[in-house]
């Protein structure tokens, strides 16, 4: 392509005229030395170019808003910049995330792998965690392989994709030489008619289902699956990336093994769909579904399907396509009505054990104050979106939430910390909505500086933090392996108590000029949420929700 000057354009005018070809309004980055000949050209384009101060929140922001527009870019500087926003990259990675991420490069003529300043492997270092990684160096076109990334990224599968370009390919001619593109395309359903039988005839189904399914556009014909055919669903284990089922949905049961663990003891068929079969940081000690005759597993990634357990079928493809299938064969050969009868006393006899059933320890008074913490904020689905990084209150979160839309929840399942202020930033910019971030007081100090970016943009995000003085989860997990050691030893809580150690979250928050608010135990935490959501329209708003220190 030529420019306005009838020269043959240049890399970086053949960047922002990608932007334009694909309707992109915004960009998210961290600008450096090596990208300078890109900025002016963004500058005088239609697109935003939102600034941030560390790379994760630029791999953050860019991620969330990837979730809700369909793609995102964040642009960063060379190795430093790469490196810096590894983790989050990671979590986009686990999430399927159809993200471009693009890092400036040492001029093609002098790449001598690591001698200059800044200069590394970038591919290499990336290319675990991408669809695609690949280098852009002077004389290739650069319209043609920032298309090729994006189309990578969107899959199917789908996942990040990264392009190293050296700064003489943004500065130099770009030929007009196009890549033969293909519109790729995901396997439809299998032969379902082995699930479908041992669906009609299981007195006790189960599905667990993972964000996946949402994002393949399934969850239509999940909800009318459970509540024609009377199956319960569960989220998948660990953290969520989507809701694929309304929390509210008559036939939800909330997280995974967070709600009654009958469902899961006592099914006899269980349907892994759009998820992983499982993915704990910690495996159980006994069997996950004892119970259960028959186990299928489907996944759009392959690579994903029976991670790290194997079932007793599996498929490779579409998940809303398979979920599509099951449904037409049941309405096709329903199940019997003695079993329809069985299956309805089945989901009525089961409840969550209740509170005063369990025995008062340090880890049930925590997950105690979670729960009393979370249940304020039961409709925030209804208000805009809500991005979740709140780690040991998840499942509290899960289950506490009724909205019988679930499309605007977003989490990650990658668990690394730092993700879910930046994510804010990129989910309230795509969906032009309001956002509510449910974030621990130890994730805000790993992402503390999205906080920049929030204020400097005034953006409509309320910050709700669930503030236990430190790192709940590492506490937790030191208390039960001191159990399992049958040690009678005190936990020491190491570096994981903050209570008289660094500023307080409230006075780091309060530094970038943010509105924050510290909610008591026994003060009127929903009043202060109510409060926030209300003035979020001129700006963003944090309350502190105080949760008191176990132990």
């Amino acid at each position: 392509m030529q420019n306005g000057k009838g020269n043959l354009a240049s890399g970086a005018e053949e960047f922002v005229r990608f932007l334009k070809d694909n309707d992109y309004r915004h960009v998210f980055g961290l600008p450096g030395s090596s990208m300078v000949a890109l900025l002016g050209p963004i500058a005088g384009s239609n697109v935003q170019y939102v600034p941030t101060i560390h790379e994760s929140v630029t791999m953050a922001a860019a991620d969330g808003y990837s979730r809700v527009a369909g793609s995102g870019i964040a642009l960063t500087y060379m190795l430093p910049g790469t490196a810096n926003l590894m983790a989050n990259l990671y979590n986009a990675w686990r999430d399927e995330s159809p993200v471009l991420v693009l890092a400036t490069q040492q001029i093609s003529t002098i790449r001598s792998g690591e001698a200059s300043i800044g200069e590394g492997d970038l591919v290499g270092l990336t290319k675990p965690f991408t669809r695609l990684s690949h280098e852009v160096t002077a004389g290739m076109p650069v319209h043609s392989w920032l298309s090729k990334a994006r189309s990578r990224a969107g899959g199917p599968p789908s996942g990040p994709a990264f392009l190293s370009i050296t700064e003489d390919a943004m500065t130099g001619s770009s030929p007009p030489a196009p890549l033969r593109g293909s519109q790729r395309r995901g396997a439809g359903a299998p032969d379902v008619s082995e699930p479908a039988e041992v669906l009609r005839r299981a007195r006790a189904p189960l599905l667990i289902v993972g964000g996946q399914l949402r994002r393949h556009g399934g969850t239509a014909a999940l909800e009318e699956l459970a509540e024609r055919f009377e199956i319960p669903v569960a989220f998948e284990s660990g953290f969520n990336d989507r809701m694929a089922i309304a929390p509210g949905h008559s036939h939800c049961i909330g997280a995974f093994r967070g709600s009654a663990p009958h469902f899961f003891d006592e099914a006899d068929a269980v349907f892994v769909i759009g998820a992983r079969y499982l993915h704990e940081a910690h495996p159980p000690k006994s069997p996950t579904f004892p119970a259960a005759r028959f186990i299928a597993h489907v996944n759009a990634d392959s690579a994903k399907l029976e991670e790290p357990y194997s079932a007793d079928w599996s498929a490779p493809c579409d998940p809303a396509a398979f979920v599509e299938a099951l449904l037409a064969s049941q309405v096709a050969q329903p199940p019997s009505d003695e079993c329809l009868t069985a299956r309805r006393a089945h989901l009525a006899r089961k409840r969550p054990v209740p509170a005063t059933a369990v025995a008062e320890t340090e880890t049930s008074r925590a997950t105690a104050a979670y729960g009393r913490a979370v249940r304020h904020l039961h409709d925030a689905l209804d208000r805009g979106w809500v991005v979740d990084e709140s780690v040991m209150a998840s499942y509290q979160l899960m289950m506490a939430l009724r909205s019988k839309d679930g499309r605007r929840y977003v989490g990650t399942s990658g668990a690394s910390l730092g993700w879910g202020l930046g994510a804010s930033i990129g989910i309230a910019l795509a969906s032009d909505e309001p956002v509510t971030c449910v974030i621990g007081d130890g994730s805000v100090r790993f992402g503390v500086h999205a906080l920049w970016t929030i204020q400097a943009l005034n953006l409509p995000i309320t910050i709700v933090v669930l503030d236990n003085s430190g790192y709940g989860s590492t506490r937790f997990f030191e208390r039960e392996y001191l159990h399992e050691q049958g040690s009678s030893e005190k936990p020491t809580y190491f570096n994981m108590d903050m209570r008289e150690m660094g500023p307080d979250v409230g006075s780091m928050i309060a530094g970038f000029g943010i509105p924050c608010k510290r909610v008591g135990v026994g003060d009127d935490a929903r009043a202060a949420i109510e409060e926030a959501w209300e003035g979020a329209g001129s700006g963003p708003r944090v309350v502190i929700l105080t949760l008191g220190f176990e132990g």
